[in-house]
């Protein structure tokens, strides 16, 4: 551990406390039995009514100015009744009170010390009643913090804003306080804070004075001191940063599902929060997060006791550690330590990520002491026994924002898009450097070697932050130069409305390279994407972008010409997406049709595209759906694509199917491994008057015959007839290929006229 790392942890050692600024939480309502002088009993939850008679009751609330107490409405609009008026009838109420009590002493990090409640107000702000930020008097002596608690009254808006040492938090009563539970916030007094308008209802809170009864003063945790000298020292450590960020631990471990900055314990909370704090003003990204320290090792083993099996005997492996019980022995099949786990502050996380020993930094030896978790796995065939450990230590993990990029290059390609779109999202935040770290990204994403690309992106859906980032670059030649690949790669994967946008901000010919690129290959869904960018450009406002639409609508001829929109399904899939996908590209095509209509060579060829393949399924379940819903009926594309199609369906119905004239049925010619079995049965298929054919052989030779009639396209249908042994395969001759002919070709005539009674309406 080098110099620097010892004097960060000794000056974290002298951060004491364990409880944050603020401390909240909602409880399950009970009635407090409230009563007010002048009304009586209040019932709960509380309607307009019994509010509009508390507030006849109550006056306006003044606040503290200097020395003097003032009521001003433009700081403050609230009303209030003063504690001495209030009084509660509910002998429960007191125990209620003191578990809330003894949550926000544990929060704030007070648990040692006796702290008690003092009713101070009633308070009521109604729809637009708010305070402008502010901070606490100490209203009696020993006064420390505030408390409140919302009593059930349906309201929004009204948010309670706590801030403290450029710390902020957010709480809001209304949603807790609007079904029927008491929600509560405690704060120390020297926090500023302010309560946002209500914007409906009413917001009816009880505030109590956090009095300490005895012991030392109470003081609020500040560490700025000690924030100042971490920063200096933490700055100075940028060099020794490589590939990996490096992880300052802190005191406890912690589950990965009870794991923030509020749950942190004892002097944790406020050493990361000062290291936090510390790494934001050096230049660094930091975040809490987990490092996990994981250990498999041997199970140790238990001799001291054996059972015997059979005469004179022992059994060969000892007793087996009840699960729970097992330690480790010495020998150490696997460690490492990674992070898995991240806090929920500010900012996207670099993911999961391992750690060198030498990256972290702390007081304690690792794997030393009780871990967190634990598994042991007894005698599977010749292994021996196993065990492992999990420690989950708590951590502040940081590094240097000069080195974000050479960070993140190693990163899966999804870490490397959040951070692209959390620059954009913060791009006018000066610290963050916002620009100069976001080309790097890029330049990274345009550089990776292809086949890291398709590894590491095949379940990302979304490169849409790469074309918000290029927009804030506002750099023509930047995008040029580095971006038509990767643009042209990840083109179905950014929205339409990004492309609208970007195509917008820049010259619209940066990007014809890309959309021909595009254009010539052969994935339905890209394709598809690529109609739908087109279909919203032609029809945009702004000329250029029309103008840069019809361009390549008049290209696509050429774009649909290899797209394979004859096969309307997956092959082994029995749904519909990829039909429902070629589908709307049939129909974005009529519907872009419009915009060229005039050039009628243009037409014949796009027909000709879409046609280009006309099989049975497509043209019938595709083209003629399109064109009986009479969507077109002056498109001039759309009348091309019907006379093909009535000249396609009028060939198919000309022939009507005839029955076969005998039995005989022709051997498929066929390179199947299965070649000898349909030999077998030449004679049986070729005889015009045998139909059925007994096939009695042992169970493995029926398998081979019966997987080789079904490999191969035969009017055949099989039973097995299972008296006698061996068991019987028969073969029975069927019409099923005409059959089928004939309910095509019921169809296409029923089709046609369909189509032909189209025309004359």
């Amino acid at each position: 551990m080098t110099t620097t790392e010892k004097e960060i942890l000794s000056i974290l050692k002298t951060i004491q406390g364990s409880g944050s600024f603020e401390k909240s939480g909602v409880k399950e309502f009970i009635p407090p039995g409230l009563h007010i002088k002048g009304i009586g009993e209040v019932s709960f939850p509380l309607n307009p009514i019994m509010t509009k008679a508390i507030i006849e009751q109550a006056i306006k609330a003044p606040f503290g100015k200097g020395s003097q107490t003032v009521t001003d409405t433009n700081v403050r609009s609230a009303w209030e009744i003063d504690g001495s008026q209030l009084s509660f009838k509910n002998k429960d109420w007191k125990g209620f009170l003191a578990k809330i009590i003894g949550e926000v002493k544990e929060g704030l990090g007070v648990e040692e010390q006796e702290v008690d409640a003092s009713l101070y107000k009633l308070l009521i702000y109604e729809e637009g009643d708010f305070f402008l930020p502010h901070k606490d008097s100490e209203k009696e002596k020993g006064m420390f913090a505030t408390l409140i608690l919302s009593l059930p009254s349906e309201h929004t808006g009204g948010e309670l804003m706590i801030r403290f040492e450029g710390k902020e938090e957010t709480i809001d009563f209304s949603l807790a306080a609007s079904n029927y539970k008491i929600p509560y916030a405690a704060f120390y007094a020297d926090c500023e804070h302010e309560v946002k308008p209500v914007t409906s209802g009413y917001r009816v809170n009880l505030v109590y004075n956090l009095v300490q009864k005895a012991g030392n003063k109470i003081y609020s945790p500040q560490f700025s001191e000690q924030v100042a000298d971490l920063t200096g020292l933490i700055k100075s450590m940028e060099s020794s940063f490589e590939e990996t960020p490096k992880a300052i631990l802190l005191d406890h471990q912690y589950t990965p599902t009870n794991f923030s900055l509020k749950q942190l314990k004892h002097h944790d909370w406020p050493r990361a929060q000062a290291l936090l704090a510390a790494a934001e003003k050096a230049g660094y990204f930091a975040k809490l997060g987990l490092l996990t320290h994981y250990i498999m090792g041997d199970l140790e083993e238990d001799y001291s006791s054996y059972r015997r099996r059979g005469r004179g005997r022992y059994r060969d492996y000892p007793n087996e550690p009840a699960d729970g019980e097992g330690t480790m022995g010495d020998d150490i099949y696997e460690l490492y330590s990674k992070i898995e786990h991240w806090s929920e502050n500010s900012g996207p996380t670099l993911g999961e990520m391992t750690l060198d020993e030498s990256d972290i930094i702390r007081t304690i030896e690792l794997g030393d002491g009780d871990p967190i978790e634990q598994e042991q796995e007894g005698y599977t065939g010749n292994a021996g026994m196993t065990i492992e450990y999990w420690y989950h230590y708590g951590a502040v993990i940081l590094w240097p924002k000069s080195k974000h990029a050479d960070l993140l290059f190693n990163q899966p390609i999804a870490k490397r898009l959040g951070w692209l779109d959390y620059y954009v999202q913060h791009w006018e935040v000066e610290a963050l450097n916002s620009k100069a770290y976001t080309k790097e990204l890029l330049i990274g994403l345009a550089n990776s070697p292809e086949e890291e690309k398709k590894w590491n992106d095949r379940s990302i859906d979304n490169y849409s932050p790469v074309s918000a980032a290029l927009i804030k670059l506002d750099d023509a030649a930047f995008v040029r130069n580095n971006f038509v690949d990767l643009l042209t790669n990840k083109f179905e994967k950014i929205e339409v409305a990004h492309w609208t946008t970007l195509l917008a901000h820049y010259p619209t010919e940066i990007f014809n390279a890309v959309f021909q690129k595009v254009g010539q290959k052969e994935d339905i869904k890209i394709i598809k994407h690529l109609l739908s960018v087109l279909e919203v450009l032609i029809n945009s406002p702004t000329t250029k972008l029309a103008k840069f639409a019809l361009y390549h609508i008049q290209l696509l001829p050429n774009y649909l010409a290899n797209v394979p929109l004859h096969v309307i399904r997956e092959k082994y899939s029995s749904n519909d997406v990829l039909k429902d996908n070629i589908t709307t590209i049939v129909e974005k095509t009529i519907d872009l049709s419009f915009h060229n209509e005039i050039d009628n060579k243009w037409v014949n060829n796009l027909a000709a595209s879409l046609t280009k393949n006309l099989e049975r399924d497509y043209a019938n379940e595709v083209i003629a759906v399109i064109l009986l819903r009479n969507k077109y009926p002056s498109n001039a594309l759309a009348q091309e694509l019907y006379n093909i199609l009535g000249r396609n369906l009028t060939k198919r119905a000309n022939i009507k199917p005839t029955p076969p004239k005998n039995w005989s049925r022709k051997v498929p010619e066929t390179e199947s491994y299965y070649q000898d079995e349909l030999e077998e049965i030449r004679s049986f298929l070729e005889s015009p008057s045998q139909q059925v054919f007994d096939y009695r052989r042992n169970e493995r030779i029926r398998k081979a015959m019966a997987s080789a009639i079904k490999s191969v396209t035969l009017d055949l249908r099989m039973e097995t007839i299972r008296s006698g042994s061996p068991h019987t395969l028969r073969l029975i001759k069927t019409q099923s290929a005409y059959e089928l002919a004939l309910k095509h070709w019921e169809e296409d005539s029923d089709l046609l006229a369909r189509l032909l009674a189209l025309d004359n309406n």
